[in-house]
């Protein structure tokens, strides 16, 4: 999916990043720069943004261009993907603090500051400060800070909640989006955008939530999944019998409905790498599905002769 301009755009767009941290805050460039990797597991922590079920943040821009010019704007696209680099490396700190991650630092949470500043002054060059963007900057960024605090406050998840808040941890995505709309005078198109990018964020998160459901029983991490499993399991059923007898069916419905809401919104961007990465992943839920599916029928039998 990464062909090899963005691919070199992304290297990059981390060599300025650790460029920058390493000439202005050098106190903080070693340990953060650690972090970064530990994430990545790996010395190029750029990888990490590139594997295959990985949120695509940095493509949807790529792709939404291709839909609007015959090519790319590399400054253009280097400036936001160096913002949202720095965009995810901010959230992605916070949310571990809060979600009380103890692999965690502490003591890197000075950092956040580095990342937010290098996030939003990627953009200066393109918008004045009167600029419509800025509004609408503002009003994304307030939204993604507000979902990761009810997010971790919440109690109570059902699909209301889960849509309005846990599912929009990926909401700041819309603004490179909306960076790309302005840029080629298409502000119509933002809405449809972040309409897209919401709707993506609910399928992304009920996958994960969905295939490490037993991983967040065990560490007692609240999910829509394990919400669900509350509510429709038998009296006396546990979790994991539930997800064997209707849950992950149910799960796997509710991520191929959504997946064909996104299909039908996907036709009005005419972008062909998006519809092609839809049809990629939805085939790798039915490959999961499948899979899934025939472990519980083994399952099934090997209980079946141990209880006869």
């Amino acid at each position: 999916m990464y062909s090899e301009p963005l691919s070199r755009i992304l290297s990059a767009s981390m060599r300025r990043l650790e460029g920058e941290i390493a000439q202005r805050t050098p106190l903080m460039a070693e340990p953060v720069q650690r972090w970064m990797h530990s994430l990545a597991g790996s010395t190029h922590p750029e990888n990490y943004f590139k594997h295959p079920v990985a949120f695509p943040m940095l493509l949807l821009p790529w792709w939404l261009e291709e839909s609007l010019s015959p090519t790319h704007d590399e400054r253009l696209q280097g400036d936001i993907i160096y913002s949202t680099l720095n965009g995810y490396y901010y959230i992605r700190l916070i949310d571990n603090v809060m979600d009380g991650d103890s692999s965690t630092d502490l003591s890197l949470l000075p950092a956040a500051g580095f990342f937010h500043t290098e996030f939003q002054s990627a953009y200066y060059p393109y918008f004045a400060a009167d600029h419509p963007f800025w509004p609408y900057f503002r009003e994304v960024w307030a939204c993604s800070a507000e979902s990761a605090m009810w997010d971790a406050r919440e109690a109570v998840i059902d699909e209301s909640h889960f849509v309005r808040v846990a599912a929009r941890k990926v909401c700041a995505g819309k603004i490179p989006l909306a960076a790309v709309c302005y840029h080629y005078g298409r502000p119509d198109l933002i809405e449809p955008c972040a309409a897209f990018v919401d709707r993506l964020g609910c399928w992304h998160q009920m996958w994960n939530d969905l295939f490490d459901w037993n991983k967040d029983l065990t560490h007692q991490n609240q999910s829509f999944f394990l919400a669900e499993a509350e509510r429709r399991r038998r009296a006396e059923e546990s979790v994991a019998a539930w997800v064997v007898r209707e849950g992950f069916e149910w799960g796997c419905t509710t991520l191929q409905r959504w997946m064909s809401e996104l299909q039908q919104m996907a036709l009005t961007q005419k972008s062909a790498p998006l519809e092609h990465y839809l049809q990629q992943r939805a085939a790798m839920i039915a490959d999961q599905q499948t899979r899934v599916k025939e472990g519980f029928q083994r399952l099934a039998k090997l209980a079946t002769l141990l209880e006869g």
